[in-house]
C-alpha cells in the first residue's frame, strides 16, 4: 500500500487565541485582574498513512482571523471574570479546621489569611464595583430579563458558523453557558446604564461586517468513510461485498490502515478543493448521502470505496443578516470601553470603606531646625 507522505489533523483546526482586550464589568479598575488560563491549543498533526487527506486540516475545524473581536465582547469578559469570592468566616468557627495533615489542623482562619493575601485586595474591589452597579441598576430602577439574556447570548452564537464552534471556544477559554449567561446578565446592565453614550453607527456596523464576513462563510461540505485498498480488484470485491448487505464500517476496519481504521473509515467533513487529493475529492462531491462510490476510486494513495454520510450546504450571509448580531456586539464593545470611567465616576460619588486596602505612607515632615533662620544672620 502507498503511504501518505502528508500530515493531518483529523480533530479539526483549534480555535485562534484570543486576545484578551475587553474588561469584565465587574472588575473594570486596576486590570490586572484574572486572566482564564486558557486551553493549552494541541498543535501537533497526526500522520495518517494511506489516507487521502492533503497538508490543509479539513474545514470542520474553523479558524480565522476575525474571531477575537467576535467573542471579545461577552465571551473574553467572561473570561476574565474569575472572581475569587472570599467573605469572612464567623469569629466563632474561624479556627474550625477545613484539613489536616498529619493530625495539624488548617483552619478557616488559615485559609482565609491565605486567600487574603494571596488575592484579597483585588476580590474586595471587584466586590465593592458589583455592588456599586448593583445599587445604581436599583436607583434608576433598571432590569434585564431571562429573554434578554438569552438574545444577547444568540447574538453571540450568530457570530460564529455553527454552534459546535462557539462550544468549542467556551471550552477552550474554560468556560460554561452558566458563566457566560450570569456575565452577559452583568453587561446588560452596563448597557443599560450607560444608555445614550453608547452609539453604533451604520458606518460601523459596515465597516465590521466588511473586515469579517469571511469568517461567516463556508463552503459546501460534505462527510464520507472509506475503504482503502492496494488493487483495483481488492475494491471491486469490496463493493460486490457491499451490495451484498455487509457493512461498510466492518469492512473499513479490516482493511484500512490508517488513522480511520478504529472509526469505520469516518474522515469526517471536508470541502470540495484543497484538503483531499482530487480524484478521491471529485468522486465524493457526485455522491448523494446516504450512498457509496460503485466503482472503484483511485488516488495516489490507491483504491477507494467512498460513502457519503452527511452533506452542508455553502453559506454566505449578507450584510442584512448579519446586521443586528453586529450591531449588539459592538454596543457590548463600545459599554466595555467606557465601562471603566463610569464606574469611577460612581466611586467619586459612593462612601466606600475598605479595610484591606493599604494605607498611603505619611510624608516626612521637615525637621523644625530647618525652618528656624540662621543665627548667622543675624
Amino acid at each position: 500500500m502507498k503511504e501518505n507522505e502528508s500530515q493531518s489533523s483529523l480533530g479539526g483546526q483549534n480555535e485562534e487565541s484570543l486576545e484578551q482586550e475587553q474588561k469584565p464589568v465587574s472588575s473594570v479598575e486596576e486590570q490586572e485582574v484574572h486572566e482564564v488560563r486558557r486551553a493549552e491549543a494541541d498543535g501537533s498533526q497526526e500522520a495518517i498513512s494511506g489516507q487521502p487527506i492533503q497538508e490543509e486540516a479539513r474545514a470542520g475545524g474553523n479558524g480565522g482571523g476575525g474571531k477575537g473581536w467576535m467573542v471579545a465582547s461577552i465571551v473574553l469578559a467572561a473570561a476574565l471574570i474569575v472572581v475569587l469570592i472570599v467573605r469572612p468566616f464567623e469569629k466563632d468557627t474561624s479556627s474550625e479546621p477545613v484539613a489536616s495533615v498529619n493530625n495539624v489542623a488548617i483552619t478557616k482562619q488559615d485559609l482565609y489569611d491565605s486567600l487574603v493575601e494571596a488575592g484579597g485586595e483585588m476580590t474586595l474591589d471587584s466586590l465593592i464595583t458589583e455592588e456599586i452597579i448593583n445599587q445604581e441598576v436599583a436607583k434608576q430602577s433598571i432590569e434585564v430579563t431571562d429573554a434578554e439574556v438569552t438574545a444577547e447570548i444568540e447574538s453571540l452564537k450568530s457570530m460564529f458558523k455553527s454552534e459546535e464552534e462557539f462550544n468549542n471556544v467556551l471550552m477552550q477559554n474554560g468556560l460554561t453557558l452558566d458563566i457566560l449567561k450570569e456575565q452577559s446578565m452583568e453587561q446588560l446592565k452596563m448597557k443599560k446604564l450607560l444608555g445614550d453614550k453608547i452609539n453604533v453607527t451604520e458606518d460601523e456596523v459596515k465597516q465590521m461586517f466588511d473586515q469579517v464576513k469571511d469568517n461567516f462563510s463556508s463552503p459546501e461540505q460534505v462527510r464520507a468513510s472509506h475503504i482503502l485498498v492496494e488493487t483495483e480488484e481488492e475494491a471491486k470485491a469490496v463493493i460486490k461485498q457491499l451490495d451484498e448487505g455487509a457493512y461498510f464500517a466492518t469492512i473499513a476496519a479490516e482493511k484500512n490502515e490508517d488513522a480511520t481504521k478504529d472509526k469505520g473509515g469516518d474522515l469526517g467533513f471536508f470541502q470540495e478543493v484543497g484538503q483531499m487529493d482530487p480524484a478521491f475529492s471529485e468522486a465524493a462531491f457526485k455522491l448523494e448521502k446516504g450512498t457509496y462510490s460503485k466503482e472503484p476510486v483511485e488516488s495516489s494513495f490507491g483504491f477507494h470505496i467512498i460513502l457519503v454520510t452527511d452533506r452542508t450546504e455553502a453559506v454566505n450571509p449578507t450584510l442584512e443578516d448579519k446586521q443586528e448580531a453586529l450591531r449588539t456586539q459592538l454596543e457590548t464593545s463600545q459599554a466595555m470601553q467606557q465601562s471603566e470611567t463610569y464606574i469611577q465616576e460612581l466611586k467619586g460619588k459612593a462612601k466606600i470603606t475598605n479595610t484591606l486596602e493599604k494605607a498611603e505612607e505619611p510624608a516626612a515632615e521637615e525637621s523644625p531646625a530647618a525652618e528656624q533662620p540662621s543665627d548667622s544672620t543675624k
